[in-house]
């Protein structure tokens, strides 16, 4: 129940224990190694919690469905996991890149906007009542 709401799932497929690194690695998009890492480093300074919250997450997290594995197995999302040349890769950053950069213009324009001030002084008034 909890892993459909966020979207979270152990990968035992990719588990070294129980497939919980995993599933959070591939949640974040980053190399279970580097969670395992970050885990093992968790278990050094905060053991009893870090051993705690693995526990809970191995118990309540489910495993990833097969239609999931099926779909995603042979994909790969960032661009150094799918073999993309550098260049192929900085044409594609650059091009999210100008898209973010699009929407940040649109939010600088919105909060410089007369109408922006005008709405937020009138929220103001309404919460001063």
């Amino acid at each position: 129940m909890a892993s459909t709401l966020i979207n979270l799932y152990r990968d035992k497929r990719n588990g070294k224990l129980g497939g919980v690194c995993a599933g959070i690695a591939r949640k974040a998009e980053v190399e279970p190694w580097l969670v395992r890492v970050l885990a093992l480093t968790g278990l050094v300074f905060a053991s009893f919690l870090t051993f705690v919250l693995y526990i809970a997450a191995w118990l309540l997290l489910e495993d990833r469905p097969e239609a999931e594995e099926a779909e995603r197995s042979h994909v790969k999302t960032a661009g150094w996991q799918s073999g993309l040349s550098p260049q192929e890769a900085l044409t594609r950053l650059d091009s999210r890149l100008q898209q973010l950069n699009g929407r940040v213009v649109k939010m600088e324009q919105l909060l410089t906007s007369r109408e922006f001030r005008l709405r937020r002084e009138f929220n103001d008034l309404s919460k001063n009542k």
